[in-house]
């Protein structure tokens, strides 16, 4: 599967090392397990990870744009990121990635969701 240069944060805790970077292709995967706490699930980066230790799942701005992990976006790196598009692309990636989630279909959770998005005209690359 052809990685997106878009990334999702899944946040399990309040410390850094509780916060795992996938691909946006796999969102969905972690809305369906948020939304499923008794279920687990493995990412193609090898992340395994409980639906119940999920707290949150937000874009992943830094690795997204390129930016060191540890990095505090300034004003200026906010204005680029509305400017080059991204934020407009996350609101739809995670839109189709919620839709799939609720739906359930094992078929589409195993199915990246750059092939799901084609007939959505969301493009993840």
């Amino acid at each position: 599967m052809k990685e997106s240069k878009y990334k999702i944060k899944i946040v399990c805790g309040f410390r850094k090392d509780q916060e795992f970077t996938i691909d946006a292709n796999e969102a969905h995967k972690a809305y369906y397990l948020f939304n499923n706490p008794d279920k687990r699930g493995i990412f193609n980066n090898g992340l395994a990870i409980k639906g119940v230790d999920i707290q949150r799942i937000e874009p992943d701005y830094n690795a997204t744009m390129g930016w060191n992990q540890g990095y505090s976006l300034t004003p200026a790196d906010w204005d680029e990121v509305n400017r080059s598009g991204v934020s407009r692309k996350f609101t739809e990636i995670m839109g189709l990635a919620k839709d799939v989630a609720r739906n359930g279909n094992p078929k589409l959770l195993t199915t990246p969701l750059i092939e799901i998005s084609k007939d959505n005209t969301i493009y993840l690359d």
